[in-house]
């Protein structure tokens, strides 16, 4: 892609989008060296707009950059982000509450996974990802998994900065991506509407018929009708409230799930930290140890040049 801009024709959206799949493959250091200079090519294509449009595009940002190497490098683990986040958001909306705790084990232990190989992807081109960058790889890994739409900006491998999710709520995804975000893979198809179709919290008839199909239910004294919630405000009354706590319990599983794969991070932390305290406490010990040796050093060398003062002063009969 390096001489795209260089080829006539390659202006408007397809020139952009060219530009955007290059310069986001790219690390913040290179990407602005690139970006001026498929600036400068579409100035003197004669395309201005095209020119505004690439030197308008944010450089991104160190943990935004490993994503999207990752993303680009290894596919199929971004094919395994996106498929597990489409379980987590199936199991949420069905409101199963086991099923969300083991998805969201899953997610810890995937994102463990992806953090660690976008690290070595990362070194393995060159550059050295912080522990707050890690950080941020993974709190963007764990966002993915929030909606569909974080999916697609995570795994379209065109980020511009790192995601954050805190349980609830929308994820801010104002100019995460470059634009145009044209994915880089596809995306999941949408599943089926669980609140479409189907049973509803009201009417659980398995065989599918209204009062209307079957009139036995009305001319049967020992059947009962069913009470209609338009005309029955206790009714009415008991089903907002089933409607609030069910929403309410949606919401504090998410954020439950997502606590744990945040306490799961921290823990990560907490031992990476233990391990650099240890290697920082035997230095210590060795730097330590080498002082030792070099004060009984200087001790000696002073001692022995006293003498040498000594016996240069007796034979000068000072």
């Amino acid at each position: 892609m390096a001489g795209m801009a260089d080829e006539p024709g390659a202006g408007g959206d397809s020139g952009l989008d060219a530009a955007v799949e290059e310069l986001y493959a790219l690390s913040p250091d290179a990407f602005l060296t690139r970006r001026s200079q498929l600036v400068a090519h579409a100035r003197t294509a004669g395309d201005a707009e095209l020119a505004r449009s690439i030197g308008a595009l944010r450089k991104p940002t160190v943990a935004a950059y490993a994503v999207n190497l990752l993303v680009r490098r290894r596919p199929a683990d971004a094919d395994r982000l996106a498929d597990l986040a489409a379980r987590l958001r199936e199991a949420q909306s069905r409101l199963d509450g086991g099923l969300l705790l083991e998805l969201g084990r899953e997610r810890s232990g995937l994102v463990d996974e992806l953090v660690a190989a976008a690290d070595d992807e990362a070194a393995a081109a060159g550059a050295r990802l912080s522990p707050a960058a890690l950080r941020s790889v993974a709190t963007t890994f764990v966002a993915a998994c929030a909606s569909a739409e974080a999916t697609d900006a995570v795994t379209s491998g065109r980020l511009t900065r790192a995601l954050e999710y805190a349980g609830f709520g929308e994820i801010d995804l104002h100019e995460a991506t470059a634009r145009p975000l044209r994915l880089v893979r596809g995306g999941a198809p949408a599943g089926p509407d669980p609140r479409a179709g189907g049973t509803s919290g009201r009417d659980d008839r398995a065989d599918g018929e209204g009062p209307s199909d079957n009139p036995d239910r009305t001319t049967d004294p020992d059947r009962t009708t069913d009470p209609d919630p338009a005309t029955d405000p206790h009714l009415a009354a008991a089903e907002a409230r089933l409607h609030e706590a069910m929403t309410t319990a949606t919401a504090a599983t998410s954020r439950q799930s997502v606590a744990a794969a945040e306490l799961d991070l921290a823990e990560t932390r907490v031992g990476q930290l233990q391990a650099e305290l240890a290697r920082a406490r035997s230095h210590r010990d060795r730097t330590a140890d080498v002082l030792a040796e070099a004060d009984l050093a200087v001790t000696d060398a002073q001692r022995e040049l006293r003498k040498a003062r000594i016996a240069v002063e007796a034979l000068r009969g000072v």
